[in-house]
């Protein structure tokens, strides 16, 4: 009972102190906004915990061993929204504020909370001070708990997901143009740097320019294919393979005279 209770009040402490801390406490890892970092710590542990939490309801032994290590884990992530939610805040001032996402992590932070209270007072009812009634009751409210937790864990990180890389990923998915033209093997050419890279596959010409810098497998590979014949190297790496397939057919701007 003692280590029970030492774990849960200094579980709850530390979410209380997180919680009074100032503005702008947690801005910065370094020279880079925290807010990053802090909310992947959440979508990832906070829906892994309150799925082994509902698992154990069915397996109480897992729980009554790894109640204290649970409680604990809770006050971490619980810690881990509040500083989510305030370095968001921080961030928003830099770069806006992408209100979708602002609003599911503002939602989160009391369920979060929630979670943390009432699986605390399951243990004590369960394991520690025995009652039936209040046991089922927390039983149910932790499980409900839960699952809203692992729900807008996912709602928080693809709301932030869509913020920043909807209209960037949409855009690099366009083609380039639609409008093909022909070109000489000599016109491909000249365009054989990093900085304007032409290259030619089964007879089609592609600037692959924007992709340079972009390529899985490093920049070197792109650059040999400037100004040149590239079906061979291409077909030997990705043969078979719909994606590199898919890249390259948005970098089309005409076929070879």
């Amino acid at each position: 009972m003692r280590r029970f209770l030492l774990v849960s009040a200094a579980s709850i402490s530390a979410v209380a102190i997180t919680y009074f801390l100032p503005y702008g406490f947690w801005a910065e890892v370094g020279d880079l906004p925290a807010h990053p970092l802090i909310v992947h710590v959440v979508v990832v542990l906070l829906p892994l915990v309150s799925i082994f939490l509902i698992v154990g309801f069915f397996k109480k032994q897992w729980l009554e061993n790894l109640h204290l290590l649970l409680i604990a884990g809770l006050a971490g992530i619980t810690v881990s929204v509040l500083a989510a939610r305030s370095s968001g805040n921080s961030l928003s001032a830099a770069v806006g504020l992408p209100e979708k996402h602002a609003d599911w992590g503002n939602q989160l932070v009391p369920i979060a909370i929630a979670l943390l209270g009432a699986f605390i007072l399951y243990i004590f009812f369960t394991f520690y001070r025995k009652s039936t009634v209040l046991s089922r009751v927390f039983t149910g409210l932790v499980g409900a708990l839960a699952i809203a937790s692992v729900v807008m864990a996912y709602l928080v990180g693809h709301s932030g997901a869509e913020a920043s890389w909807k209209i960037k990923y949409e855009f690099s998915k366009m083609p380039l143009t639609t409008d093909y033209q022909k070109f000489s093997r000599d016109e491909v050419e000249q365009h054989d740097s990093k900085n304007d890279c032409w290259t030619i596959v089964r007879g089609n010409v592609y600037d692959v320019t924007t992709f340079v810098s972009r390529h899985p497998g490093g920049d070197s590979e792109i650059r040999d294919m400037c100004g040149t014949d590239a079906s061979e190297d291409f077909l030997e790496e990705h043969s078979g393979q719909a994606e590199p397939e898919e890249w390259l057919a948005r970098f089309k701007i005409g076929t070879l005279k």
